[in-house]
């Protein structure tokens, strides 16, 4: 029996090294304490070429400890390690790390473990023309492949401007395999395709403002032995969240202070936060400068900080006869205490109705 620790996607950048160096050092010190034979690392270690020239030496002497432990790094590159490129990726030896760039993909077998890796590329098609061994008898066969797969992920794809091949789930069964550690769609997943356990576990860092970078960061802890192979995901606490909120305006540009505080109070130094400001605002400078001091006020409790202007800016909208009398009546309901969860309902209302004003005031130019 062997212990597999499967990751894809650090996306490890030279301007958040410290946070990325962190991620790495926590799946380091995992394996080590799992006692694993493998650190298998599914593709987009780095964010970019430019990334992996100027990281790999540091990198690579991180997972140099790791190798002296008794645990083997198997690493392919993904789409990201590729952008930018000015030479191929396979003349690069990262020893003791078992790199695998060439194409179309490298076998072999360690420790009761057949290995086929495959490298990122834009199509698989002719993955039915490749001379794969047949599966010895009493071995676990392991799929290294940064891919899409529609069975599992249907879309959209994880990014707009580079998008991944895609693998089918014939190719599975047809070369017999029980494990697939797969990279590429950042947030975790499971599912038996063709026979195998394949598995997206995650990045296991909040790589991007985006809503599916949410939830907790991960990497899958695969034993095999068994079949199916036992899979258990183990969290990356050193990774943070990704935090995303929406706070209305006032007509004036200022958010409520109680309602930024509750922000503040869920977010560590570790997570990136990112906030949505909307309304209808009367001053589109002062909302400007309301976004900007959040941000600067989130960023001291936040590792990173967004903070978006969603608002439209009233002008024109309160000659409006259907405004005047919209406000008329919600002001005679107004609460006393601008504090509580009534008063935040009210503004909800308030905004929500304008917005609805401004929109049909749209619709019927």
């Amino acid at each position: 029996m062997a212990k597999i620790i499967h990751t894809a996607d650090l996306h490890l950048r030279a301007d958040e090294k410290v946070y990325c160096y962190a991620v790495l050092d926590e799946i380091i010190e995992l394996a080590k304490a799992e006692k694993a034979d493998f650190l298998v690392i599914a593709g987009d270690l780095f964010d970019s070429f430019a990334d992996f020239e100027s990281l790999r030496k540091e990198v690579r002497h991180k997972l140099f400890h790791l190798h002296e432990a008794g645990c083997r790094v198997i690493y392919i590159p993904g789409n990201h390690e590729a952008r930018g490129a000015t030479s191929e990726l396979s003349a690069y030896s990262l020893d003791p790390v078992q790199f695998y760039a060439r194409a179309p993909f490298v076998f072999f077998e360690a420790d009761g473990v057949e290995f086929i890796c495959v490298p990122h590329a834009e199509n698989y098609d002719g993955y039915r023309d490749w001379k794969v061994p047949a599966k010895r008898e009493g071995v676990t066969r392991v799929a290294v492949l940064h891919a899409l797969n529609s069975t599992i992920y249907t879309g959209p794809d994880e990014e707009s401007d580079s998008r991944a091949g895609v693998i089918e789930d014939d190719f599975f069964r047809r070369f017999s395999i029980d494990y697939a550690a797969l990279g590429h769609v950042h947030a975790g997943r499971q599912q038996s395709l063709g026979g195998a356990t394949a598995c997206y576990p995650g990045s296991p860092r909040v790589w991007r403002a985006h809503a599916r970078e949410a939830g907790l960061k991960t990497v899958c802890v695969v034993e095999t032995g068994g079949a199916p192979v036992a899979t258990r995901l183990a969290e990356i606490r050193s990774a943070g969240q990704y935090k995303e909120y929406t706070l209305p305006l006032g007509p004036d540009g200022e958010a409520s202070l109680p309602e930024i505080q509750k922000i503040e109070a869920g977010l560590t130094n570790r997570d990136l936060v990112r906030v949505k400001l909307t309304g209808i605002v009367e001053n589109e400078p002062a909302s400007e400068a309301a976004a900007a001091a959040l941000r600067e006020r989130l960023l001291k409790r936040a590792r990173a900080a967004c903070v978006d202007l969603e608002t439209t800016v009233a002008e024109a909208l309160y000659s409006n006869e259907l405004t005047k009398s919209f406000l008329a009546e919600l002001d005679a309901i107004k609460p006393e205490d601008e504090t509580g969860d009534e008063y935040r309902r009210w503004l909800l209302a308030r905004q929500y109705g304008l917005q609805e004003i401004a929109e049909r005031s749209g619709e019927d130019k």
